[in-house]
């Protein structure tokens, strides 16, 4: 083969796997109707988070039926890990993974947190709501800094006292803590 000929075969297998990273995964979408709201629980040092007929499993927490993705927070060194099925993916600073199920997308970005561990942004839908999960704990002086270091994130899920608690971020609410935590907390879209 010439040399034009074996460059343009690397150029486009170079462009076919840039267009398979960008390319969002798809997941089957569920056969039951799909609520419109998400809600989050805290589970141990973890949490459950549903949205729009997904089901996320957060450092630990371990839901009745089988999660479509399975997160784990970043520690020490490593990057916080993603696993879909028996297919794990780290997530390492600035990247980010998107999917689809049904009609609805998740994207899932790791950003650096208060810590400098990377934080997980959850963006659901076109903004439809955001949710940011620090991979460590924070003091809750420090609470309010945490919707100035991720504008537009909806609801924080920061480390207290060995268990995740429910910070609404920029609405004024308070955090929901204690016994609180064992009710699932409910959103819905947020108009943006």
């Amino acid at each position: 083969m010439g040399k034009a000929v074996m460059a343009a075969l690397a150029a486009l297998a170079w462009w076919a796997c840039l267009a398979a990273q960008a390319a969002p995964l798809r997941l089957p979408a569920g056969k039951g109707p799909v609520a419109q709201g998400g809600s989050v629980t805290a589970a141990a040092q973890g949490a459950l988070i549903r949205y729009r007929g997904w089901l996320l499993a957060v450092d630990g927490a371990v839901p009745e039926e089988r999660p479509d993705i399975l997160l784990t927070s970043a520690q020490a060194r490593q990057a916080p890990l993603l696993q879909i099925g028996s297919t794990q993916r780290s997530l390492p600073l600035w990247s980010a993974f998107e999917l689809v199920k049904g009609g609805a997308r998740l994207r899932i970005t790791a950003l650096p947190g208060p810590d400098e561990l990377a934080a997980l942004l959850l963006d659901f839908g076109d903004s439809d709501y955001r949710i940011v999960i620090p991979a460590a704990g924070i003091a809750r002086h420090a609470y309010p800094a945490l919707a100035q270091r991720f504008p537009g994130a909806d609801l924080a899920l920061p480390l207290q006292e060995g268990r995740r608690v429910m910070l609404p971020l920029g609405s004024g609410r308070a955090q929901v803590f204690g016994a609180e935590q064992a009710v699932p907390y409910r959103f819905s879209k947020v108009k943006r």
